[in-house]
This record gives structure tokens, C-alpha cells and sequence, in this order.
């Protein structure tokens, strides 16, 4: 599975020097695309997850300790409450001076850290989880890329792992990076903030992980924390 398909429905996408607003409009436009493919991933396991399969009901409304606030994608039942909680950043386009993606890596971090704050002083059993996604120009554009500079400033925000600590946390946080043109379109590759990038250049292959990878890993933190498998002995006497 890849993400070309939601690039090729949030066209058209603004040069690198477009206007602020042309930008922050595609990048929305991506996100919600983006929301619902992995709702509709997660849907077999979480029936009622929001935004709806054909994308309705885009940014739903989910309890905070400040009130309802919307959420990308939200999975929320009468017994749990918010169960698990997916937040979607996209960084598109470079800085025009430094030809970075970083420049944006502070407010999102605020963002991040505020969702994960709101939600957890009110639901604290909730997972939440992170997808900040990057062009593939952010792998190569300085002795510390943009990737490698993210990665050490998320992993901050990520790890939370038991509901009575850490609000300001997330339980996951992944990076996305994907191909914004050209025959590799839109192919992706998902990188967990916990473990360590190289300086430049792609992580080893087996620190990459697919979409589905990052679905099932999203799948397990919360099922391990509202419906935690039961494990038998496999010898008795």
C-alpha cells in the first residue's frame, strides 16, 4: 500500500515558494486523505472508527479535559470512552532560506504535545498515537538531515507506556516518509522515533517499517491496553 493516491486526490499541490495559504490548504487536504486511509485500516478491528470509509465525518469531536476537540482519527466507544486516538502531521514543503523541513518541528511539537495532555487528563486509559510525515528531500538535506533532526526532537513526545503517567506523551509516534513525485510516487515507509536514525540517508531496512507494519504495531499498544491477551501455560502437570 502506498500514499499515491492521496496525493493524487489533495492536487494541486503549490510550488515550494507558493503562497502560505496554498500550502497550508494542501496540507490539510493531504491529511484528511491520509486520516482515512488509516481509519480505514484500522476498521476491521475498531468498527466505529472516524472519519467514516468514504471520508466523512473528517476531524470528529473526542472528549478533552478542555472540552471536545477534534481528532484525525478517533475510535471511541460508550465503554471505553476515546480507545485510541490517531493525530496526522504533514510537513510538504521546505523552508525557502534553509531549504530545511524543520522550521515547522517547534509548533508541531506544541501541537503534539498539547493533544496528548488534553486527551490523557481526561481519558487516561486512551492510546494515542503520531504520524508526522516528510518528503523524501528531508533523508538528504544537511549533515544532520531534516528526518534525523526529527526523530531526536518527537522522540520526546512519544513512549508514554501506563495510563497514570506522562499525559503530555503519546503511547506511539512514527515518521512517515514518502515520495511526493516522479515514478516512486507516493511510496511510503513508516520509522518509530524510539529507535535510532542515521545521520543521513534511509534507516536500515529492518528498522523500516510498511503501513501495515505501523497499523498492526498501533493494533497491539492498544489492544494491550483495553483488551490485553490472556496467555496459557503451554506445559502442566
Amino acid at each position: 500500500m502506498s500514499i499515491r493516491s492521496e496525493l493524487d486526490g489533495a492536487e494541486p499541490r503549490p510550488a515550494d515558494r507558493g503562497s502560505r495559504d496554498a500550502k497550508k490548504n494542501y496540507a490539510e487536504r493531504l491529511s484528511r486523505l491520509v486520516a482515512t486511509k488509516v481509519a480505514n485500516a484500522l476498521r476491521p478491528d475498531f468498527p466505529e472508527v472516524l472519519p467514516n470509509r468514504d471520508g466523512s465525518r473528517q476531524e470528529s469531536r473526542a472528549r478533552t479535559s478542555r472540552g471536545p476537540k477534534k481528532l484525525d482519527v478517533n475510535y471511541s466507544t460508550a465503554e471505553l470512552g476515546l480507545g485510541l486516538g490517531v493525530t496526522i502531521k504533514t510537513i510538504s514543503f521546505p523552508d525557502a532560506e534553509t531549504g530545511r523541513f524543520t522550521h515547522n518541528y517547534t509548533r508541531v511539537d506544541n501541537e503534539l504535545r498539547a493533544e496528548a495532555d488534553d486527551y490523557h487528563q481526561r481519558q487516561p486509559w486512551a492510546v494515542m498515537a503520531g504520524i508526522v510525515y516528510l518528503p523524501t528531500a528531508s533523508l538528504s538535506d544537511g549533515k544532520i538531515s531534516s528526518f534525523g533532526s526529527a526523530v531526536r526532537i518527537f522522540r520526546s513526545r512519544a513512549s508514554r507506556s501506563a495510563p497514570s503517567n506522562q499525559e503530555d506523551r503519546l503511547e506511539l509516534l512514527f515518521i512517515g516518509i514518502y515520495h511526493p513525485d516522479g515514478g516512486s510516487r507516493g511510496e511510503d515507509w513508516y520509522f518509530d522515533v524510539l529507535k535510532n536514525p542515521p545521520k543521513m540517508g534511509r534507516p536500515i531496512a529492518s528498522n523500516r517499517l510498511t503501513f501495515e507494519q505501523m497499523i498492526e504495531e498501533t493494533k497491539r499498544t492498544c489492544d494491550s491496553r483495553n483488551n490485553p491477551p490472556f496467555e496459557w501455560a503451554t506445559e502442566s502437570d
